[in-house]
């Protein structure tokens, strides 16, 4: 999975975070997602949540921000962690991190 860049505007809930899952640039298949939680990782300096996420259909995962997860401006990484059945864990991006930048709005 290539990291991604989100930029969006501070108290901003009507988007959704989508990444697809890929391993050395390999889908993951939908069927190998089957019975996995997965939440969506967000953090900074000065901040960090972990929030159930979705992961649809077609394998991909999804996430709507609440507002509080957007109230706060700065640069932050994200991630997306994947629960399997077994309880064993795997982490996307596995090679870095996605970067989410909360600019501030002007409202």
């Amino acid at each position: 999975m290539p990291t991604t860049t989100w930029v969006i505007k501070q108290h901003d809930t009507k988007i959704t975070f989508k990444d697809s899952p890929t391993i050395d640039g390999v889908a993951v298949p939908p069927t190998d997602l089957t019975g996995s939680t997965l939440y969506f990782l967000l953090k900074n300096d000065t901040k960090a949540i972990k929030q159930s996420a979705t992961i649809q259909a077609d394998g991909s995962f999804a996430y709507s921000p609440s507002p509080s997860d957007v109230a706060a401006t700065g640069k932050f990484q994200q991630e997306w962690e994947v629960v399997y059945p077994t309880g064993q864990i795997l982490t996307f991006p596995n090679n870095g991190y996605n970067v989410v930048k909360i600019i501030a709005d002007l409202g």
